[in-house]
């Protein structure tokens, strides 16, 4: 069976649950869009019947980690997740500040969200803040005028 672009193929639709489908897009072998005839939504093909083996048989590629880039300033310590972050911890008798994007915070300041809670400013960058909550650690924007 010739599975080229326009001719029909079975596959399995999420949105409609039909089984009919076009092959509009293929790299190789594999098909890879279809759009179903009874919705016309188009999405990646899921085989079940006659498909392609490049199709029934994927293969996988291993993917190598990101090596950190010293020229992105992308060091763990500069992301504040390392061991390194400089540490600062809650203080009950500082002050407590609401948090606004138009305010400038300094680091070891202690902020206020209405969403996130209670917070310690621990990394600065450019027009962000890095503020470690309870839970996490969110980068918000700050001294925007």
């Amino acid at each position: 069976m010739a599975f080229e672009v326009g001719s029909d193929i079975e596959g399995m639709c999420s949105s409609c649950g039909d089984v009919w489908h076009v092959i509009v897009a293929k790299v190789g072998p594999k098909v890879t869009k279809v759009q179903c005839k009874q919705c016309g939504k188009q999405h990646r093909l899921k085989p079940t019947g006659d498909a392609p083996e490049a199709n029934l048989n994927p293969t996988r590629k291993k993917v190598a980690p990101k090596k950190s880039s010293a020229k992105r300033g992308a060091s763990k310590s500069a992301r504040g997740r390392g061991a390194d972050e400089p540490t600062f911890s809650w203080d009950p008798s500082a002050p407590v500040r609401a948090y606004s994007m138009r305010e400038r915070f300094a680091a070891g300041e202690q902020l206020r969200h209405k969403k996130f809670g209670e917070g310690v400013v621990v990394a600065l960058e450019e027009g962000k803040i890095r503020v470690r909550f309870k839970a996490e650690t969110k980068v918000l924007l700050h001294d925007r005028s």
